[in-house]
């Protein structure tokens, strides 16, 4: 534990500033998580709107991820957070006011191109500014971080809009609770703002020095071609993981309201999956070094699987919550294992690229997911294909990260990753 936190302690001061501004970004985040949808529902709006606006939100968000490699290299991560965090805050207070299906629709697309920044950014800054012993630390606390501040932020989510409701004199699941609770969570996000007008190496340098040393190992035909490959499997994995973590990702909370559960219970879920979250995100470094690439990304990627075919069998809210809670745990702790195994594997410039195109497919694979996922349930009834989605891709995106990353280890020689330092 000495070890860990002498480690967290010798960050870069802008890394931990970042940090913080993670952790209050997510939290306004995370009363959106669980609140929206059921503003939405509250609104009068069903799952297939729900399927759209998620659609809306998700294809902005990968729009803005397929310029955020070029945006990162050329002007920096700094003034991309500053501007992507600003231009969220003002989409999402609009959101809570504006009701129309037109206006959300609009607003979906501008938050998601906010939301795209503040997402994304977080592992090409953690790796670049940070020395590449205790990168995976840092990977891992920046996950746990995020997921204890979605964590939070659920609960806060859960538990405001009760007394909100007795100060509106209303019912605490109506449409005015929730609004007053989303603007909560927006608040939230613009104390985020503060750390980051707090960092100084990273706003007044645009990338740390290991950026322009790895420029030039590009020039190699062999390292581009490597990179190419390692890009585009980065980019399938993240596709195929994204088909099936989108057909019912958007819908855990309404397939609980649906059960007859109260919103201050579902907040509940949410926080305890994102407490355990938090906690085991911290020991996946350690399951990495112990078991190596294929047996934790395997292992952590597919945890949530069987969880989800037992809803086939038992729609019960108990396997509801196991299989949330279990997707939430899977994605802690294989995200920051998979960022800092592939990014130490690409050379800087092309890092930007790649965590940008890997997002892009995510966001394009989650949008077509939960449109298509959001007509099937509005129009059968049943949530079975969604679960049958989530069997299949999530095991064809563990089979591509095996196939091209599971043989290599963390480092490569010098012509590869950026310098150690």
């Amino acid at each position: 534990m000495r070890g860990y936190l002498r480690r967290v302690a010798s960050l870069e001061r802008d890394v931990r500033l970042f940090m913080v501004y993670s952790l209050f970004s997510n939290l306004g985040m995370g009363v959106f998580a669980l609140i929206f949808n059921l503003y939405l529902v509250g609104l009068g709006y069903n799952e297939a709107f729900i399927g759209a606006f998620n659609a809306a939100y998700t294809v902005a968000m990968g729009l803005a991820c397929l310029g955020l490699g070029f945006l990162l290299n050329r002007y920096g991560a700094w003034i991309c957070i500053l501007a992507g965090t600003l231009e969220f805050i003002v989409a999402s207070f609009l959101l809570c006011f504006l009701t129309g299906p037109l206006p959300l629709l609009v607003l979906a697309v501008l938050t998601g191109v906010g939301t795209a920044v503040i997402q994304n950014v977080q592992m090409p800054f953690i790796i670049e500014w940070t020395p590449r012993e205790h990168t995976p630390t840092a990977a891992a606390l920046a996950s746990s971080l995020n997921a204890a501040s979605i964590m939070v932020g659920s609960l806060v989510g859960g538990m405001l809009p009760r007394p909100i409701g007795r100060l509106l004199g209303e019912m605490a699941e109506s449409v005015e609770p929730y609004r007053w609770t989303l603007v909560a969570g927006v608040f939230l996000t613009v104390v985020g703002i503060i750390p980051v007008l707090l960092m100084q190496t990273t706003r007044r340098q645009r990338h740390h020095a290991d950026f322009h040393v790895a420029r030039t190992q590009l020039v190699s035909t062999g390292v581009r071609r490597q990179a190419r490959r390692d890009v585009g499997a980065l980019v399938l994995l993240g596709l195929f993981l994204a088909l099936g973590v989108g057909a019912i990702e958007p819908f855990y909370n309404v397939l609980l309201d649906g059960m007859g559960v109260p919103a201050s219970r579902i907040g509940l879920i949410f926080a305890l999956s994102g407490l355990a979250a938090t906690l085991l995100s911290l020991a996946g470094p350690a399951l990495f070094r112990r078991f190596g690439p294929v047996v934790a990304q395997t292992t952590v990627r597919m945890c949530h699987v069987p969880f989800h075919l037992l809803l086939l069998v038992f729609p019960t809210p108990l396997v509801v919550s196991l299989a949330y809670g279990t997707r939430r745990i899977s994605g802690s702790m294989a995200w920051p294992i998979e960022s800092a195994h592939v990014g130490s594997l690409l050379p800087a410039p092309a890092r930007a690229h790649a965590f940008g195109l890997r997002s892009a497919s995510w966001n394009f694979g989650f949008a077509v997911a939960a449109l298509a996922s959001g007509w099937v349930i509005a129009t059968t009834g049943s949530y079975a294909p969604a679960y049958i989605a989530v069997g299949i891709f999530c095991t064809l995106s563990v089979l591509v990260y095996v196939v091209n990353y599971g043989w290599r280890g963390v480092e490569r020689t010098a012509g590869g990753a950026a310098v150690v330092r």
